[in-house]
């Protein structure tokens, strides 16, 4: 279900960007190399804090995991082969450095690894529930295995594994107040809340009602029978790339795309963007291996027809006319996951920032040396000399300017944010909606669209966020979510310290210059 028709405006906690992976199972010191979300108990000390608040009456409350709140791309744990062989699959070679593929059955186990590194956060949703507090899931980009049925039951079935006869464990009353949203979650008037990935094209997903690979595409000939999840080239990016990169190095930063990941390495200067590429470059090469899956390049007759087919269905299901259809047609159009898409993504700022540095040096050494050859054509030593001391400053402070000026110039820009403000303005008006909340950027944000209409606000992460407010006040960027009464937003902050609800600090800044 995607729309709802409410008697009462019940409060909304809107939490994106969780990002649970393997994370530290029972009994074990150490968490996986590739995990994110270290904060199980704090969040199980969150939900008991917004219970608190609303323990008069808990209907009055509901939860909304809006996106990546599970992520299985970061899951690298494969089985033994005879556990493999219970659980109705095969593992590869290939599977056992990058991880299993998104078949539906090795889906349910990751999604079985992540719930034995995180027994914390299930069980404190659990109980989120059994007090009478209902949780609305929608996917993401990184939990795109939430598509298939089996992946949902599994989830639910973890949830009720820690609730007793005495707590209403049946499945069905646990279905009705944990739901699943594959596109987003619309209160008719009130607000519309997506994940927000559709507007980047590095994630974008051609075909979000079957998000699954066409047999066309495969490289897994021994799954050619077997449904599998058509990835967009950010999501391979991270499977097939950045996972080895954090295997090797688990403090790199935690980037959302391609795009972020060339924008940290040109932070550096251009030895250390040589030392990195060397480093990386042969997991990058293994990735591209022919037993490698890749997403579609292009839309086809087929999968046009089949989307159309579902948009209608949900239409005729909830009396919505063409809205299906016209929000999706307000995406980006997603990039191509293919091999030579992906070499291209991660080649071009490279060579892109060695051809400015090689005209550029070329340049500065023919006029260096064309100057001193003047200079040297002077006869008066002292004049001389004086010359070659003025040249020799100005040469310097020269170089160190243009090369700064350059690299702003050469850096890629996060174009994320506004893409999902500028997207927020449209969907409010097609939806009727005076609240548009999104994720995805992992950056909080809160504005209002250019007419007044629409109010967008982004709940960012709860994962690591280097950003330069860490120099101002500490962890103001973590543990933030969304807080909605009545048609009102609040962007707020879990302060685990102090055991309360903070706001997000926010600068006001002037948008013309």
């Amino acid at each position: 279900m995607t729309r709802c028709r409410l008697d009462k405006l019940h409060d909304l906690i809107v939490v994106s960007d969780l990002h649970l992976g393997e994370g530290k199972p029972e009994g074990s010191s150490r968490w996986a190399s590739t995990e994110d979300f270290f904060h199980d108990e704090a969040f199980v000390r969150f939900l008991d804090h917004v219970h608190d608040l609303h323990r008069d009456d808990p209907s009055g409350l509901v939860l909304i995991l809006n996106g990546d709140t599970f992520d299985f791309l970061t899951v690298t744990s494969v089985p033994s082969d005879e556990e493999a062989i219970s659980l109705g699959f095969k593992v590869f070679s290939t599977e056992r450095k990058f991880g299993l593929n998104s078949t539906e059955a090795k889906s349910i186990y990751k999604l079985d690894v992540i719930f034995r590194g995180h027994q914390a956060f299930f069980r404190a949703v659990s109980r989120f529930v059994a007090r009478g507090h209902r949780v609305e899931i929608i996917r993401g980009n990184h939990d795109l295995e939430i598509h298939y049925e089996g992946v949902r039951a599994r989830i639910l079935e973890h949830l009720a594994s820690f609730r007793s006869s005495s707590d209403g464990a049946d499945m069905d009353a646990l279905s009705r107040r944990v739901r699943f949203h594959h596109l987003f979650y619309l209160e008719e008037g009130r607000l519309h809340v997506e994940h927000g990935h559709q507007y980047d094209s590095t994630n974008s997903i051609r075909y979000p009602t079957r998000p699954l690979l066409s047999r066309k595409n495969r490289w897994w000939r021994d799954e050619q029978d077997t449904e599998m999840l058509d990835y967009p080239i950010g999501s391979i990016f991270v499977k097939y790339f950045y996972n080895r990169v954090r295997r090797l190095d688990p403090y790199a930063p935690r980037l959302l795309s391609p795009e972020q990941y060339m924008d940290f390495i040109q932070h550096y200067n251009f030895f250390d963007v040589w030392r990195v590429y060397r480093d990386h470059y042969p997991h990058f090469i293994a990735a591209l291996g022919p037993s490698v899956a890749t997403g579609s390049s292009g839309s086809s007759h087929e999968g046009d027809a089949d989307q159309t087919a579902r948009f209608e269905e949900l239409a005729s299901k909830t009396g919505t006319g063409d809205l299906f259809k016209r929000w999706n047609d307000l995406k980006i159009h997603p990039e191509s996951a293919s091999k030579p898409a992906i070499v291209r993504k991660a080649a071009v700022p490279v060579v892109k920032r060695l051809l400015w540095f090689g005209v550029f040096a070329l340049v500065a050494l023919y006029l260096w040396l064309l100057v001193f050859q003047l200079i040297q054509t002077v006869p008066a030593v002292a004049a001389n000399a004086f010359l070659m001391s003025v040249f020799a400053v100005v040469t310097f402070g020269g170089i160190v300017w243009i090369w700064v000026h350059l690299r702003r110039k050469l850096r890629p820009k996060n174009k994320e944010p506004d893409r999902c403000a500028q997207r927020a303005g449209k969907l409010g008006g097609l939806t009727g909606t005076p609240l548009v909340l999104m994720g995805h950027t992992h950056k909080v944000d809160h504005r209002v669209s250019s007419d007044g209409r629409v109010e967008y606000a982004n709940s960012g992460t709860w994962t690591a966020v280097d950003n330069p407010w860490n120099r101002l006040m500490r962890d103001a960027r973590r543990l933030t979510f969304l807080h909605v009464v009545g048609k009102k937003v609040r962007l707020k902050r879990w302060n685990d310290d102090a055991g309360r609800l903070d706001d997000v600090p926010l600068f006001h800044l002037d948008e013309k210059k």
